[in-house]
């Protein structure tokens, strides 16, 4: 009585959950921390089928302590996901292990598990917010860039990605890494144009502490907090000399040494870089080293302009409608015709980054449900309209001529119901009726 008393003692005392099985599957034991992260007590799971409570898919096909039980030693690291008393999904990270008596036979199965959950929750809003599914387009110069970051899934490769200044360079870095054999691993980025030579030189390698006046510490660099996995450094144009020569190292020979210091560090870090300048004529014009450049240039992918693919507007200004309703919990619908012209017009020096402002700026103005004239950003709403030269104009005739012989068609088609006309046609009815008025027609 007494050794089991003990033996409840340090089960109790454990903080992982921790389940013992005869060989009929059933529950012999379930300690403190099981009742904690499962929310049955021990009472309600004693003599019950193990699948019966955590009620797993996993359970039935691949269950880990029959794992064990098969292989005859422990079945490390398994992520399920279980409901707990209260019906919420939540995730375990499992470990299983065979029970045998003093004769060396099975007699039963142990199993460990802790709560994952944040941790689960965590790396899908990474997903989320990092992911393919934020990197928005349809537009044919979007299509070029998905066929070749598709071409780098599951890939280790050296990136470098070139675009103007808010085109979403650090994005699909992020993507590249969270759909790559690293992403289990850390992600670290730093800005090169961000920081003077000697601050960036040690952000990057470290140091020793006496290595220089205020160094009163070792540090560790972003080499060293990015092993095993992404760096990302943003605007490499912007590096001196002197770091391209050790970063060239870094990347030739796989070490490094932080400064003050003469031992070596061994390192693996896949590198992603990106700049808004021309490289090549940076290498041109010798302010680039030409052997760096072919290092980090294994596989360049260029970001368009928003102005170069003006057809996805319409698309991220509904994904950032979504995103803004989400987090600043509106219900924000959309954005008046008079509004998409606007957008549509206006030339975007800031790219798909200042194009979230104005529609964040839009939010915080908005007070209906739709995004009117007098909510956009002073800048953009008073913006002069783009002039337009003769040969263009005689090309947008073209295309009004065109655009009505269109809706003419789609109209007679659906019998003149203009919901019908305006849903095939792609366009609000009041983009319709608009149009319709521009154009002079009528049934």
């Amino acid at each position: 009585m007494e050794n089991n008393q003990f033996c409840e003692a340090i089960l109790n005392s454990i903080s992982e959950g921790v389940m013992t099985l005869d060989r009929d599957w059933r529950i012999a034991s379930w300690n403190r921390a099981a009742e904690h992260i499962t929310g049955f007590h021990r009472e309600e799971v004693l003599g019950k089928e193990c699948m019966t409570i955590f009620r797993a898919a996993l359970c039935r096909e691949h269950c880990p302590v029959d794992k064990a039980l098969s292989c005859g030693h422990p079945y490390h690291d398994v992520e399920i996901a279980i409901h707990n008393k209260r019906n919420e999904l939540i995730h375990l990270m499992v470990n299983a292990a065979p029970l045998y008596d003093s004769n060396g036979q099975i007699i039963g199965g142990l199993e460990t598990f802790r709560d994952v959950s944040q941790n689960y929750w965590m790396r899908e809003e990474l997903k989320a917010q990092y992911g393919y599914a934020n990197i928005v387009g349809r537009s044919e110069p979007m299509k070029i860039v998905y066929d070749i970051l598709e071409s780098l899934l599951g890939t280790d490769t050296t990136v470098l990605i070139q675009g103007e200044s808010g085109t979403g360079k650090e994005l699909i870095a992020r993507a590249l890494h969270f759909y790559g054999p690293r992403k289990d691993r850390p992600f670290v980025a730093i800005n090169c144009s961000a920081l003077p030579e000697g601050v960036l030189e040690t952000e990057l390698f470290g140091h020793v502490k006496g290595a220089f006046t205020g160094a009163i510490r070792n540090h560790a660099g972003k080499f060293e907090l990015a092993n095993g996995g992404t760096l990302f450094l943003d605007e490499i144009g912007e590096i001196s000399p002197a770091i391209q020569v050790k970063l060239l190292r870094v990347l030739e020979e796989r070490e490094f040494q932080r400064i003050g210091d003469n031992r070596n560090i061994k390192v693996d870090v896949r590198l992603i870089t990106a700049t808004n300048k021309d490289l090549y004529r940076k290498v041109l014009d010798s302010s680039f080293r030409d052997d760096l450049y072919y290092r980090l240039s294994v596989f360049p992918v260029n970001l368009p302009p928003l102005r170069e693919r003006k057809e996805d507007i319409r698309l991220l200004i509904g994904y950032f409608i979504r995103k803004f309703n989400k987090q600043m919990g509106k219900s924000i619908q959309g954005i008046a015709d008079q509004v998409l012209e606007i957008l549509e017009a206006y030339p975007w020096p800031g790219n798909v980054r200042e194009l979230a402002n104005a529609i964040e700026h839009s939010f915080v103005h908005c007070k209906g449900v739709l995004i009117h004239h007098s909510d956009l950003p002073q800048n953009i709403a008073s913006a002069p309209p783009v002039t337009v030269s003769r040969g263009a104009q005689r090309a947008q005739g073209k295309l009004d001529l065109v655009e009505r012989e269109l809706i003419v068609k789609e109209l007679e088609r659906a019998h003149w119901k203009k919901a019908l006309a305006a849903r095939r046609l792609g366009m609000s009815r009041a983009t319709l009726w608009r149009k319709m008025d521009k154009y002079g027609i009528a049934k």
